[in-house]
């Protein structure tokens, strides 16, 4: 997993929980040695060792977790990302077209960063349905990234799951829809 994930989960940590919050799940997890930059890879593991001791730190269960660590990294990726962006585009259609904006450059400028694959179709002016495929299994950043966005844009927004690999399916299938 690329660097900048994991340095956004130290910041959402620290800002939530503050630095010895961090620390203490770095030393529960055994990573205290282990320093986070942006332009490298580290294993999966190290986010589920650390989600997992968060789980156990604060009693939240793993989907509240990352569906907050989600909402939280929108701003950086906006500011990082944002220029790929079309001005007339709102949450929806940011949705619609991250992968052939965001995550196609993320995989052509950063070798070994791996973004989940999303197939969106737009059904309506007020939906998207993303198919969302990882072995990761990170749906809930995913649900959380676009609750993000909608707050970034101050629109309100339902997501339902039609499908989930964590209920045995084997891609997750998520509805995003203004909320009227």
């Amino acid at each position: 997993m690329h660097g900048i994930i994991h340095l956004e989960l130290e910041k959402f940590v620290v800002a939530g929980f503050g630095r010895d919050a961090w620390e203490k799940l770095l030393d529960r997890t055994g990573l205290t040695n282990r320093l986070y930059t942006p332009v490298q890879t580290y294993p999966d593991d190290d986010i589920v060792r650390i989600v997992g001791a968060a789980v156990e730190m604060t009693g939240k269960s793993q989907t509240e977790i990352l569906e907050a660590f989600g909402e939280h990294v929108v701003p950086t990726y906006l500011h990082v990302y944002g220029a790929l962006l079309d001005s007339d585009w709102k949450t929806l259609d940011v949705i619609e077209h991250t992968e052939e904006t965001i995550h196609r450059v993320v995989r052509m400028r950063q070798p070994g960063a791996a973004p989940p694959r999303l197939q969106v179709e737009r059904k309506s002016p007020d939906e998207v349905v993303v198919t969302y495929d990882s072995p990761r299994r990170l749906c809930a950043v995913a649900r959380g990234i676009s609750r993000g966005i909608a707050k970034h844009f101050g629109e309100r927004i339902k997501i339902s799951d039609r499908a989930c690999m964590l209920s045995g399916a084997p891609k997750c299938v998520i509805s995003v829809t203004y909320a009227r």
